[in-house]
């Protein structure tokens, strides 16, 4: 598999609704998002990347 930095978006999305790829490993493959996150997180897993995830949605883009 390429690097998940190298994928497009939409791949991405696709590959992270099918199982192929964790939140984590979503999260960390968007440069933008992967900054912020990791300067908010301490421990980054799956669990807190979802989170982490759903609040970003519901603070920038469903407002």
């Amino acid at each position: 598999m390429k690097e998940l930095k190298q994928i497009p978006y939409d791949e991405l999305v696709q590959m992270n609704q099918n199982g192929q790829i964790d939140d984590l490993q979503f999260l960390l493959a968007q440069e933008d998002l992967a900054e912020s996150f990791l300067a908010e997180v301490k421990n980054p897993n799956p669990d807190n990347a979802r989170e982490w995830l759903s609040n970003y949605e519901n603070e920038n883009l469903y407002t």
